[in-house]
């Protein structure tokens, strides 16, 4: 009867395992730097595309900014030359009187193109901005927006009061035949008088545009502050991020 006797291996040493595992080591370290490092690189791809984007937002609400500059400006002289107007002895004014009176009531709201910084705030992104004073600066730029809509609130409240209180003095009629096809006012024709032209109503009606005026004169005040700080982050961002 033959007997079989079982073969026996090698039995591994320590430093094999100790090798085995270190490989295993190196080769899960070396995937989780090279993920690591490709998620840093897609992530900061995306820094610069929501960085160039904001760029582009803060360029238009320059420009938009400028033009309500201007608009505001142009108000500020309407309520003065209509003060003149009213406080004038003569009443032979009432074609240019219904004029301006009726082009305060246009209103121009300024919004800002916020596209980029709320899909940063609502998507969770604003982490990837990785440069703390470009984020800073952004933020402070963020806030200025906010402080200015309630200015532009307010300014919005006077001109409603003063809409109200035309429609008590003036022949609104004169109003229906200043209107332009497309968009837009005329002079009317003639010279069109207040359906109230006591002394009282006219004193009641220069201070209507008294506070017009404050109104508008704030706001330009902050129109140009908050341009101040959009070209002042443009600034930051361009030094930040290298970008011309």
């Amino acid at each position: 009867m033959e007997v079989h006797h079982h073969s026996h291996t090698e039995r591994k040493k320590w430093h094999h395992y100790f090798w085995e595992f270190f490989m295993l080591f190196l080769a899960v370290t070396l995937g989780f730097l090279v993920e690591n490092q490709r998620e840093h690189f897609v992530e900061h791809k995306r820094e610069i595309q929501y960085i160039r984007s904001y760029i582009e937002d803060l360029h238009v609400d320059i420009k938009q900014l400028d033009s309500m500059i201007e608009r505001c400006s142009y108000r500020v002289m309407l309520t003065d030359s209509l003060t003149f107007l009213l406080s004038s002895p003569e009443n032979t004014h009432g074609s240019d009187l219904y004029y301006y009176a009726r082009l305060l009531t246009l209103n121009f709201p300024f919004f800002s193109n916020d596209r980029t910084i709320q899909q940063l705030k609502n998507g969770g992104n604003l982490r990837l901005i990785s440069k703390q004073l470009v984020s800073n600066a952004m933020m402070d730029y963020d806030r200025q927006i906010r402080f200015l809509e309630n200015i532009r609130e307010r300014e919005e409240d006077y001109v409603r009061d003063y809409v109200k209180w035309l429609e008590t003095v003036c022949d609104t009629r004169v109003f229906d035949k200043m209107i332009l096809q497309e968009f837009g006012f005329i002079r009317p024709p003639g010279n069109p008088r207040l359906v109230k032209n006591d002394q009282s109503t006219i004193l009641e009606f220069i201070g209507k545009l008294h506070f017009l005026k404050s109104a508008n004169s704030y706001l330009i005040l902050n129109y140009r502050k908050t341009k101040q700080t959009a070209t002042q982050t443009l600034d930051i961002i361009k030094e930040e991020y290298h970008l011309q």
